[in-house]
């Protein structure tokens, strides 16, 4: 290992689960590493920009995360259909290196409109129900 480029911190068991769990809730329909998962934290904290996935998620926090991950790659494939895109197209799908900051921005502010339409849709549901 480069000593130069690579550091390692000690955290307590409840810190390390948390992380855990936040590899596949963190960016839904992807499994992240521990080291992606406090890497993105730490780029979201210190770039100061908001965090669209975290909204999203905890706007279906009510759902089971089977049914959570079920809506959320409904809303995906709305996305990629509505705008004839591909998955690699997807800043949340992708690593966000890939892409420019005001695409990301803008595909996750529009990915957050429609999970609130999908949010309202379902709640009507419910309550018709």
């Amino acid at each position: 290992m480069n000593k130069r480029k690579y550091k390692s911190i000690a955290i307590d068991i409840n810190c390390y689960r948390k992380i855990d769990d936040l590899s596949t809730t963190l960016t839904p329909g992807l499994k992240l590493s521990k080291a992606q998962v406090v890497r993105t934290l730490v780029n979201q904290k210190s770039s100061g920009r908001k965090d669209t996935s975290y909204t999203i998620v905890s706007l279906f926090s009510e759902y089971t995360p089977q049914e959570r991950q079920e809506i959320l790659q409904d809303i995906d494939k709305k996305i990629l259909m509505l705008l004839d895109l591909s998955e690699g197209e997807l800043p949340w799908l992708n690593s966000n290196e890939n892409f420019d900051e005001k695409w990301s921005s803008i595909m996750n502010d529009l990915r957050l409109i429609v999970s609130k339409f999908k949010y309202d849709l379902l709640q009507n549901e419910r309550s018709i129900n």
